[in-house]
């Protein structure tokens, strides 16, 4: 296990008993972003060898179904969110599949002006781990203190005949970057050999449908040091739709990136591909994958929890 997470799964906490068992989270600041984080692993400590079916509530706002078939996965859930209080409630709530638990549970405060999408009506539901990084193939992770926010970055290793390659100097990031991420994150990045990377991303949640939304974020940084004649020029397209306006080209150690909503697939596909001007392969720093999810209403009685 990774050395970082290995503590934080070494216990749970289940309840056997009643529909609905919440945990209050106070002193926040009303209006404030946060990152909520709901851990887990089950590892069969039943005896049962069946994972549990429940659901997670924020207050009366459901967030999401935790509905993880591999006994011995050590699964994390985030949301980002506008809290409407100075508290916050998150209930586990059982619906006769078992008892709910949880192995940890975080809170981390966020600047303002990060994620603008997240607002009172609207949060970003992190589900399947999907925030990504390119760094080398061991399936590291990247969290507190490398990633301030401790947003946890794992190895994607899913594109087709890439290479890693990393940077020799320090990163730096954009001003204008609303998303903060960490030098760390971007230090290394995958390309191929070949004018194109193309890879597919598939949910894998069983509470999508044909109305589920989905705000990606790529990052993109030039990790070398291209010759005077050489191009690294590239399209970023998603579903066949291309995001960039322009043909465009990483800053050589700055991270950039382009994000949109995605909509209607089962199946989402992305494709970097070089410009005809291009004499470099397209490159991926990093990437995450969030489920765009309406709030209603989040708190309840303190009282209730």
């Amino acid at each position: 296990m990774e050395p970082s997470l290995a503590k934080r799964y070494s216990n749970l906490r289940f309840f056997p008993h009643g529909p609905r068992n919440c945990y209050t989270l106070r002193s926040l600041v009303m209006g404030n972003k946060y990152l909520v984080r709901a851990s887990f692993y089950y590892g069969n400590y039943d005896g049962l060898g069946k994972p549990p079916v429940f659901d997670l509530y924020l207050g009366t706002n459901y967030w999401h179904e935790v509905n993880y078939s591999d006994a011995g996965a050590f699964n994390w859930m985030d949301i980002i969110l506008v809290v409407p209080t100075d508290y916050l409630q998150v209930c586990l709530v059982n619906k006769g599949m078992g008892n709910p638990f949880i192995s940890g549970l975080d809170l981390r405060p966020l600047n303002t002006t990060l994620y603008p999408e997240v607002n009172a009506s609207q949060s970003l539901v992190l589900v399947n781990s999907n925030r990504f990084h390119m760094g080398p193939t061991d399936n590291s992770i990247i969290r507190y203190p490398s990633d301030p926010l401790d947003r946890i970055w794992t190895t994607y290793n899913a594109i087709p005949n890439c290479t890693k390659i990393s940077a020799t100097s320090p990163m730096h990031n954009n001003l204008r970057d609303v998303y903060d991420v960490p030098p760390s994150v971007m230090q290394n990045a995958a390309t191929v050999n070949s004018s194109r990377i193309d890879f597919s991303w598939n949910p894998s949640d069983p509470s999508a449908n044909i109305n589920s939304k989905y705000f990606f974020i790529f990052y993109f940084a030039e990790l070398q040091h291209v010759p005077s004649k050489a191009v690294r020029q590239f399209d970023i397209i998603v579903n066949n739709k291309t995001w960039n306006s322009r043909p465009y080209t990483p800053t050589f150690l700055f991270a950039n990136y382009f994000s949109g909503v995605v909509q209607g697939m089962e199946n989402y596909s992305v494709s970097l591909v070089a410009t005809k001007n291009a004499t470099l392969p397209p490159i991926l720093n990093a990437m995450e994958m969030y489920l765009v999810k309406p709030i209603t209403a989040v708190a309840t009685d303190p009282e209730d929890g």
